[in-house]
């Protein structure tokens, strides 16, 4: 049953991360509280945000899937349920068939769609025929060399739920390299590709509802600057071109996704594109679209109900402006020596969006602060 839209309960079902944490703030912005199932073992966000209005802490995911069913499962007005990483996402997408007819998910309008195309060599395929290039790649059993490409490469996993995610990944100059490679890999199935060097990463979240016939992606990220493993914690945000657009709401199409999503690809040095993957889930980046005008999760949720994207609903920011994962970026910007210090404060505090910080919600950074000095201190 449709209510409005604050007849509705909101369950964020996620772990102890900064990007849910976002979610939990944009909504907590729009007068909405959102109920938390975490999946953690210890918390240090979550359990001092201020926006939170139930927090439930389970130690797994079909823990928290049992809890959602038997606590929230029989409501009057379908609750939302927003998800913000891909173990969580997928075990409700391989639950669609008993959950749509409860609750609002982002899905793909049937059991087991999201899980297919996150696969990034069958989504990397969609992408080529939606008109933005893949890199060059050979899907190969772990140990196993490729017979096509050319080195350097580059290992990852098919999906991110597989192996050991960003860990499997190596940039191999030769064969031998390769070899060595696969003695720390976990993963038993791997896409190598041929290695790009990157000048910068294009990232585009948005809504998609009505599985892809509408979306709302107004910016691009792009990367300041980047860590040693290839991405950034500190970038701009600004607007980019319809034809991409179109190429993004056509993959969304064929993939017949609604929810929140993001969009990953690679620009090489001569300015080329190259799909890498899409995020069927709340990105880490999207509370800085909160700020920019576009409130992801409430608008998602708006939508839904209606039936169609209210683009009037809202006032668009059309210039650039800037966001950083703080504590990121101090490790990874000023500790490696990429930014001296004193350049780093006198951005930090020109940048428009910080991802922990929040002057309405600064307890979640301080613990965060505070879990990891002990744990650096091994306490």
């Amino acid at each position: 049953m449709k209510g409005n839209l604050k007849d509705h309960k909101f369950i964020l079902f996620v772990v102890d991360h900064y990007n849910p944490l976002g979610m939990a703030r944009s909504l907590g912005e729009e007068g909405i509280l959102p109920i938390v199932i975490l999946h953690s073992d210890h918390p240090m966000l979550f359990n001092h945000c201020s926006y939170v209005q139930k927090l439930h802490i389970v130690s797994t995911v079909q823990e928290g899937y049992d809890l959602l069913l038997h606590e929230y499962g029989k409501e009057q007005f379908k609750p939302f349920v927003l998800t913000a990483n891909d173990d969580i996402t997928m075990f409700l997408d391989l639950h669609y068939n008993e959950l749509i007819d409860k609750f609002y998910f982002f899905n793909g309008g049937g059991q087991g769609v999201i899980s297919y195309y996150m696969n990034k060599e069958a989504i990397g395929d969609v992408a080529v025929e939606c008109g933005i290039d893949k890199p060059r790649g050979e899907v190969l059993n772990r140990g196993e060399v490729p017979k096509t490409l050319r080195y350097p490469v580059l290992t990852k996993v098919l999906k991110s739920t597989e192996g050991a995610w960003k860990d499997d990944v190596f940039i191999c100059q030769y064969e031998n390299e390769l070899i060595e490679a696969y003695k720390k890999i976990k993963a038993n199935q791997l896409l190598v590709q041929e290695y790009i060097i990157k000048k910068n990463e294009l990232c585009v979240d948005g809504i998609s509802i009505n599985q892809g016939e509408e979306i709302w992606a107004p910016w691009t990220s792009e990367y300041i600057r980047f860590t040693s493993k290839g991405y950034g914690h500190y970038m701009w945000i600004k607007p980019y071109a319809d034809e991409i657009k179109e190429k993004i709401q056509n993959i969304l199409k064929k993939t017949r996704y609604s929810g929140i999503f993001s969009l990953e690809c690679l620009i090489d040095e001569n300015d080329n594109l190259f799909f890498l993957e899409v995020n069927f889930r709340n990105s880490t980046w999207s509370y800085a679209y909160t700020f920019g005008g576009l409130n992801l999760p409430y608008q998602w949720a708006k939508a839904t109900l209606k039936g169609h994207i209210d683009y009037n609903s809202t006032q668009i920011r059309t210039q650039p402006f800037t966001a950083m994962n703080e504590i990121g970026d101090l490790r990874e910007g000023v500790l490696t020596k990429q930014v001296g210090f004193f350049k780093w404060v006198k951005q930090l505090k020109k940048c428009d969006v910080l991802y922990l910080y929040n002057k309405k919600d600064k307890a979640p950074f301080y613990y965060s602060l505070l879990g990891k000095a002990l744990n650096r201190l091994h306490l």
